[in-house]
């Protein structure tokens, strides 16, 4: 990944992983075939171990036509932002992931990962046999983290009242 400017508001991996396991959505960007930019707030999952987020997706549309392309993306997420107009500032913590895009195509696979995805936005409620029975309809798409990073601007004169747990 590309050098952090203000190194000084880097969070830990761990902490970023957090963060990122905790935003409610997130804005995927790509590159698409003649190289113009693209970019689309998805819902998503960060997977148990933290190697890899998970999509869901229409079988057809721009993304998948850039993904299948260009299969490399980024993913960005803020979380904890709040507007500090008296400072002229914000605070917020942000996560930035780099990494390969790839289309779950294993029955099995696809629906488990569908119901990760359902689960966390609707808890409690027993998605396999909706996963399975819709599974023609929809796509799901893994993004490896091979990069992360993430920073922190806390709220002035609250730096460890701030800190995401």
């Amino acid at each position: 990944m590309y050098p952090m400017r203000r190194a000084e508001r880097a969070i830990s991996r761990e902490e970023a992983l957090a963060a990122l396991a905790a935003a409610e959505y997130g804005i995927l960007s790509m590159t698409g075939p003649a190289g113009e930019p693209y970019g689309v707030p998805l819902n998503f999952v960060l997977t148990e171990d933290g190697t890899a987020i998970l999509f869901h997706s229409a079988i057809e549309g721009r993304k998948l036509v850039y993904l299948r392309a260009r299969p490399y993306a980024h993913f960005s997420v803020v979380c904890a932002a709040q507007v500090v107009p008296e400072a002229l500032t914000t605070a917020y913590t942000c996560v930035m992931v780099e990494g390969a895009v790839t289309e779950v195509t294993d029955p099995e696979e696809k629906k488990r990962c569908a119901c990760l995805i359902a689960s966390r936005y609707a808890p409690g409620r027993d998605a396999s046999g909706y996963a399975g029975r819709s599974a023609p309809r929809y796509v799901v798409l893994r993004m490896s983290v091979d990069g992360v990073s993430g920073k922190r601007r806390p709220l002035p004169g609250m730096a460890e009242r701030n800190k995401l747990a």
